[in-house]
């Protein structure tokens, strides 16, 4: 039984709640099953003078959430699963596929995750690249160096699943029930070695520095290195939205491969308490709230302009992928403790913006990309104050009260050069839109980093509706962000998940 709609006020505990509960049950002359916990909670800020939480208790075993195979056949298979990259999707599509006796075997272009946080420090602090291991690339995705955020619009029994595995493999059993779960990059480098090591406790094979090179699909074949050979039996594309060469490749071999919308835009800071005034009002600082975030919007004709990836407390970072090329993502710890709160605010691009092949994609927010690496012949970002942005000037950088928080060094410079001028119109417009929903949002002092490219994928790979499958290619299944299937980390270990268990109700590995 779940109780609803408790409202409680701000200096209340969770206990509180379940007590609540309980008292409630009482007076309708039931019982309380054993055991209860927090099933959702919520904050309700729209009358920052009386904020609330909301919550909803749970009463009795809610059951395991489980995978359900119906199968449709059982076609042995010779050779063992094989997936490409070991980012949510990949790794979730290989857990179910190792829970299930399957023994997957996955190649990760990457490094593991010790030998990659190493890499991205040196990234970090001296602008040295491996465009094999960075914060797009590696064990756990682009993803493990963000703020693990765990919200997802989709609504689907799987997504409880994915919860309920990574509290398993070591997240707080919080996020179970927030309304916007978040791990933290800190902690969500442990749980994705923990994920690792028990695929291969249960007979599950991982390779990193391995990049998938060609794939032979007649003869079941993948060639990893442009060397070492191996037969498939099923083959899952779980790479990431950055993984250019891969869709390059796939288009050759007569993939159906589109372009599609994405957007571009730039990094927001700014201080995290003032986003806390903004948010909570004579309540910030609360010893029971979390650093506030926000999600803003707006359309401008037919194009949104929206914010994106909101890390409180966080840190903008180096997100390059490849030398000569800067881009820009916001991470946070599972503190979020930090001074400043960042958040992308991007415009959508169209295919009929870039050309609408999927060469023209790539190229366009490759373009930016070279612009801004190019300002200085290296990974230094390009800054400037909102203010000076709107008004086409430079030279308040220095007055401002917000530092920059970019993982490397930063120069002052005019991001109306860097962008077309539909994006500088529409991103100023939106900034100027998003204070009348969230007032004193448009802060001159605020601090702008650019570019943001890498929103989402720019292509997608078509697949059949029902088999999941790569149009025209059996026993070849695309899933994940990269492939344009899913949005963010619990999406994609959703995507994951499903083409593993269609391959399950088709194929057995013996």
């Amino acid at each position: 039984m779940i109780i609803e709609n408790i409202i409680l006020d701000i200096d209340c505990e969770d206990g509180d709640a379940v007590a609540e509960a309980e008292r409630r049950l009482n007076k309708l002359g039931k019982s309380a099953e054993s055991p209860s916990r927090i099933y959702k909670k919520a904050i309700d800020a729209r009358h920052k003078n009386n904020i609330k939480f909301v919550y909803s208790v749970i009463f009795g075993d809610a059951g395991k959430r489980e995978i359900n195979i119906a199968r449709v056949s059982e076609i042995k298979q010779e050779y063992r699963p094989v997936i490409i990259g070991f980012g949510p999707a990949g790794m979730f599509c290989a857990l179910v596929l190792a829970e299930h006796g399957y023994k997957p075997v996955i190649f990760e272009m990457g490094d593991d995750i010790d030998r990659r946080v190493v890499k991205i420090e040196r990234l970090f602090k001296h602008g040295i690249i491996d465009a094999r291991t960075n914060v797009c690339f590696g064990e756990g995705g682009a993803g493990t160096f963000s703020d693990g955020k765990l919200m997802t619009r989709i609504n689907d029994p799987l997504c409880g699943f994915v919860l309920d595995s990574f509290v398993k493999f070591g997240a707080d059993e919080r996020i179970l029930y927030q309304a916007k779960p978040h791990i933290g990059t800190d902690k969500i480098r442990l749980i994705v070695k923990n994920i690792r090591e028990q695929i291969i406790k249960l007979g599950g094979e991982i390779n990193f520095n391995s990049e998938l090179t060609d794939i032979k699909p007649e003869a079941n074949e993948v060639i990893i290195n442009n060397a070492d050979k191996y037969k498939t039996g099923g083959l899952f594309l779980a790479a990431g939205h950055s993984s250019f060469r891969l869709y390059d490749l796939l288009a050759s071999k007569g993939f159906a491969v589109e372009p599609k919308a994405y957007s571009v835009g730039v990094r927001i800071e700014h201080k995290q308490s003032y986003i806390d005034e903004l948010a909570y009002g004579r309540y910030a600082g609360h010893k029971n709230l979390p650093p506030a975030e926000y999600q803003l919007s707006h359309k401008k004709d037919t194009r949104g302009v929206y914010s994106f990836c909101m890390c409180p407390g966080g840190t903008v970072v180096n997100s390059a992928s490849e030398d000569g090329g800067l881009v820009t993502n916001g991470m946070s710890c599972s503190s979020r403790d930090g001074l400043n709160a960042n958040a992308a605010v991007a415009v959508s691009v169209l295919p009929e913006d870039y050309g609408a092949s999927v060469t023209d994609a790539f190229d366009f927010r490759r373009r930016i990309e070279e612009s801004a690496f190019n300002i200085k012949n290296s990974f230094t970002a390009p800054v400037q104050t909102l203010g000076d942005y709107i008004n086409n000037r430079t030279g308040n950088l220095s007055k401002s009260s917000i530092k920059p928080t970019f993982t490397g060094e930063i120069i002052e410079y005019d991001l109306n050069s860097l962008f077309p001028e539909f994006i500088n119109e529409s991103l100023k417009e939106g900034l100027k839109n998003f204070d009348n929903k969230m007032r004193g949002y448009f802060l001159e002092d605020a601090v702008l980093t650019a570019p943001e490219t890498r929103t989402s994928s720019a292509v997608r790979v078509i697949r059949d509706k029902i088999s999941l499958e790569a149009f025209g290619f059996a026993g070849i299944y695309v899933c994940g962000e990269g492939s344009g299937y899913a949005g963010g980390i619990t999406s994609s270990a959703v995507d994951g998940i499903k083409c593993a268990v269609k391959y399950m109700e088709r194929y057995n590995y013996k």
